[in-house]
């Protein structure tokens, strides 16, 4: 039983790893070592606090809190998960996976072909989307799926990188245009925006954790924590390594260039074309991943929305059809709806995860409605300026903006920090005092 817990921990670790990696998560490290230059270890220390613990802790708080997100949210009120859910597949039909396999053909096929004809990106785009359908259709096995036959092409791909990284060195780290490295990776992390990924895919390793038979929750549990921990080890590394290289770089690119052309250019510098090439792979099976393992998520709460009424690999395959059209046609357009979305989305999701993470510091459900209500309410605002910004209305709020940027640390983007904070101790004290009026009522 030891070494058939030891293989599953490996498994969902090398799964969860995978799906976290998606697109965003290569061209970011770089980008973070660059700009914090000599001072590139305190950045790595910052990029991993958020960028890599916060997501994983978002994990955890689901499990800690019981067998799936639902035990999570009820604490808010009954319907919660509902509509975190189609906020969540919103983002995942007209956002993150259509803009998936737009980075995989842009950046990944073509960095091995460059010159092929426009329609090559359909036909890449249709098979992409087919193998991430057949993997997601595979509902009981989607994640030993990835985590046995994907990863290890993506993870060998990263690590020829890495490796070379620090055996071919293009230099050493210097320069940096930050003057607190550890803080700048911090915010510059943080809003990589994976811990709402963290909340919407622990279901899904729950799940797959559950098929393996392991019924007591103890186990569940105990699974899971060891396969974040399998992936936080090679995040760390995979993460440190591209950080390393881009603090390397600072004597031959620009710290403001774009994020994807310094990435090609590190990796060119590297390894000439023989690394580009490999670089692609890692950016299709990142993008293949994270693409497999969200359209299996999103199939799952449709399944259960039906009730069973509609087949799961029906619904998986409109989905996918969904998504490769999105991904096709339009994605700069998608991006725009998908932003005030995700700004939504974000602050509730970190609040939940402290509070699910710190549940025996958590008074009472009068805390958690305060803290999330309050977060969503001014995540609300600042999705409506997005919106505003992305053209998709033109409604001014002046009065209102400017009441807002008196906001603590408004101008940092946690606008929604301390009002949160407020929130929970003022619905944590009104959820016990109506508690105690109405035992005192009763008595």
């Amino acid at each position: 039983m030891k070494q058939g817990r030891t293989k599953d921990t490996l498994v969902l670790g090398f799964a969860m790893f995978a799906i976290f990696f998606g697109a965003g998560n290569l061209i970011f490290p770089p980008s973070i070592g660059i700009n914090t230059g000599a001072d590139v270890i305190p950045g790595i220390l910052g990029m991993t606090l958020t960028g890599i613990l916060f997501p994983m802790l978002a994990m955890y708080a689901v499990v800690n809190m019981g067998s799936d997100f639902v035990d999570l949210s009820r604490h808010i009120n009954s319907w919660w998960h509902q509509m975190f859910r189609i906020i969540g597949l919103l983002i995942v039909l007209f956002g993150t996976i259509p803009r998936c396999g737009a980075v995989a053909c842009g950046t990944g096929m073509r960095g091995i072909f460059p010159n092929v004809p426009g329609w090559v990106n359909v036909a890449f785009l249709f098979v992409f989307f087919s193998l991430a359908y057949f993997f997601a259709s595979n509902r009981s096995k989607v994640i030993d799926m990835i985590g046995a036959y994907a990863t290890p092409i993506l993870l060998v791909a990263l690590l020829i990188i890495v490796v070379m990284v620090f055996a071919m060195p293009i230099g050493s780290p210097t320069g940096g245009t930050v003057d607190n490295a550890f803080t700048y990776a911090t915010l510059t992390a943080y809003n990589t925006g994976d811990i709402p990924t963290g909340l919407i895919c622990a279901g899904i390793f729950l799940g797959s954790i559950k098929a393996k038979g392991y019924t007591e929750y103890k186990d569940q549990k105990n699974i899971l924590v060891r396969a974040i921990g399998v992936a936080f080890i090679i995040l760390v590394v995979v993460y440190g390594g591209l950080c390393w290289l881009g603090a390397c770089g600072t004597p031959y690119f620009a710290a403001d260039m774009d994020s994807t052309a310094l990435l090609n250019g590190l990796v060119q510098k590297l390894a000439g074309y023989g690394g580009i090439v490999v670089l692609a792979v890692a950016v299709i099976f990142a993008c293949f991943t994270t693409a497999a393992g969200m359209i299996a998520t999103a199939s799952d709460w449709v399944l259960e929305w039906t009730r069973g009424k509609i087949p799961y690999r029906i619904i998986a395959l409109v989905i996918t059809a969904i998504i490769f059209l999105m991904s096709a046609t339009g994605v700069s357009n998608v991006l725009a709806f998908s932003g005030p979305l995700f700004t939504l989305i974000f602050p509730m999701s970190v609040v939940m995860t402290v509070l699910g993470v710190c549940k025996r510091l958590v008074p009472n459900d009068g805390a958690w409605k305060g803290a999330v209500y309050v977060a969503t309410l001014i995540s609300a605002y600042d999705a409506f300026v997005v919106a505003r910004a992305n053209g998709l209305h033109s409604i001014s709020t002046d009065g209102l903006d400017k009441l807002m940027s008196y906001i603590p640390l408004s101008s940092l983007g946690f606008d929604w920090l301390i009002p949160s904070v407020i929130g929970f101790i003022v619905g944590a004290v009104i959820y016990a005092m109506v508690k105690d009026k109405a035992a005192a009522a009763k008595s």
